[in-house]
């Protein structure tokens, strides 16, 4: 037990964050192949198999390849297949564009290797592939093949009925009476075994098609119970224990620290929100304390990240029925809330230093301790559904002099990222909307023999993981900072994993920009959530934007 504790203490300083997805299949990612510098951006198939689009943008065009090779998180690096080149993009220098095939579904990664002039680096970029779709055939093409299923059905009978009669008859002679039953006869065996194939064949093809609806990704489940108490507003997330993925919640690992990020937010407008971090009570059991919140219906986002890497976000809903009280009491010190009123409204109906008017393009919006937070760069201007962009924000104190951050959870900032109407979301960081536990599991795939990968015993593996959790939310909050900065390896270097061939990898400068890559999936109206910690305060801004 000792040296599954020690093992899974390790394991927990290793796991990196995951970013989960709603709507949002994208992954972005940006860092270190060595010394290049990357930009990834991978389009995932929403069929497996499929095929994968990547997209890499390097920081030196001339004399660099670019290769990608699909990892699987259960066969390794040795059970993989070779990898493909990936084109350079013609008129663009520095931009390379190819496919992946994609063979299997869950945790996997696509493995960048780039060759230059500067030597080589590999980059491990994690995907979730998962089968979301079922792909019908189009009429036209159904019909083109069941014309040409008859047309072989006639032409097999046809041959076999000419084989044992006319074929091997003499030109110019009658066909004799015993051939003319054997034609007969022959006729109605090449029906049936025809019939049998086409039956047998289409027995075969439900079959698959049976199993691919019985494999493909469904969402998991949440109910949510909240009951006002002394300690405040307790809000119990039972999960559904009947879940696809039931077997994989006694595999839940930390991230950032915690083993649940909760996002809720007040339909329709969006305007009350609230970052938690709820504890597991349970397997399937978290509970949280809400702050004030106004009454209404709120949508719900829980990130999840698993030992395989997997990283699922359960979307609900809930109500609250009447608006809840200030309480001096928080289950986890790194919740926040915020009020977020449009950027056109001259009234503020509500009292609160956590109210914030929502920035738009050439405007800030001014937090709770008087600093304000502006967007710049190509998030600033008009944006397009499909586009890769790195979203910029900058922080600047009441003199509107740069103000600098500090770490929030291990990171430069965190960000939610959400469709009006709840289609989309995603908890995006600096470094992308990747999941580095996939990541870190990956690599250390890599490194070991090559063999179908075994979960350690659930039970033991729970309780470790609790104990942890257990030491780390006892830590003096200094303790607890160095310990995320250590556990996103942060300290003299980039993350790990972002330079597998050594060298070349950014600290994390600590001053007053956040960006994060993203690909806004389709066109509509965003909200961005956006926050950053400073002078010990979690600060919440929000910007509106409208995607073409």
């Amino acid at each position: 037990m000792k040296r599954l504790f020690l093992l899974v203490a390790i394991l927990a300083v290793a796991i990196r964050p995951a970013g989960a997805h709603v709507g949002s299949p994208d992954v972005a990612l940006e860092g270190m192949a060595g010394p290049y510098h990357l930009l990834v951006n991978v389009k995932p198939p929403d069929v497996i198999p499929g095929t994968a689009i990547v997209t890499v943008y390097t920081d030196r065009g001339e004399g660099i390849t670019v290769s990608a090779q699909p990892i699987y998180f259960y066969s390794g690096v040795n059970g993989a297949p070779s990898a493909d080149m990936l084109p350079a993009v013609a008129g663009s220098p520095g931009q390379f564009k190819g496919i992946v095939w994609l063979m299997s579904d869950g945790s996997s990664s696509i493995l960048l290797h780039v060759s230059g002039p500067g030597g080589k680096g590999d980059l491990v970029v994690p995907i979730v592939a998962v089968s979301t779709a079922q792909k019908d055939i189009p009429p036209a093409t159904g019909y083109i093949l069941a014309g040409l299923g008859v047309l072989l059905f006639v032409l097999m009978v046809t041959i076999i009925e000419a084989s044992v009669s006319e074929g091997i008859t003499r030109g110019g002679e009658p066909v004799p009476v015993y051939r003319r039953r054997s034609k007969m006869i022959a006729i109605g065996l090449a029906a049936l075994f025809s019939s049998l194939i086409v039956y047998g064949g289409n027995t075969w093809w439900r079959s698959w098609a049976d199993r691919y609806r019985r494999f493909m990704y469904r969402p998991t489940r949440a109910s949510y119970h909240l009951a006002p108490d002394s300690g405040g507003n307790r809000l119990t997330i039972r999960i559904d224990t009947a879940a696809q993925r039931k077997t994989l919640l006694s595999y839940v690992v930390p991230d950032h620290g915690k083993m649940m990020h909760l996002f809720v937010m007040r339909l329709p407008a969006m305007d009350a929100f609230a970052h938690l971090h709820p504890i597991r009570l349970d397997t399937a059991t978290y509970q949280t304390l809400l702050p004030p919140l106004p009454k209404g219906r709120y949508i719900a986002f829980a990130d999840l990240v698993y030992l395989n890497g997997f990283a699922e976000t359960i979307k609900d809903s809930f109500s609250i029925g009447e608006d809840l009280r200030d309480s001096l009491h928080r289950m986890d010190p790194d919740d926040a809330y915020a009020y977020a009123l449009p950027a056109n409204l001259q009234d503020n109906p509500i009292r609160d230093n956590n109210v914030i008017v929502c920035g738009k393009a050439g405007t800030g919006v001014r937090m709770k301790d008087g600093s304000m937070m502006a967007i710049e760069g190509a998030g600033a201007g008009e944006l397009e559904a499909g586009q890769l962009y790195d979203l910029r924000f900058a922080v600047y104190d009441a003199a509107k002099r740069s103000a600098r951050l500090e770490p929030y959870l291990g990171m430069m900032a965190h960000a939610a990222i959400v469709k009006d109407d709840g289609s989309t979301y995603v908890h995006i960081h600096p470094v992308g909307t990747y999941s580095m536990a996939a990541q870190e599991q990956l690599m250390d795939r890599m490194t070991r023999a090559s063999g179908e990968y075994h979960f350690p015993d659930p039970a033991s593996f729970r309780d470790s993981i609790d104990g942890v959790m257990r030491h780390l939310q006892g830590l003096p909050e200094g303790a607890r900072n160095e310990w995320l900065m250590k556990q996103m390896n942060r300290e003299g270097g980039g993350p790990a994993g972002m330079g597998m061939a050594g060298g070349g990898q950014e600290a994390m400068k600590m001053d007053n920009m956040v960006s994060f890559p993203y690909t806004f999936p389709q066109p509509g109206n965003y909200r961005i959530w956006v926050q950053v910690k400073r002078n010990g305060q979690v600060l919440t801004a929000a910007f509106d934007r409208v995607v073409k």
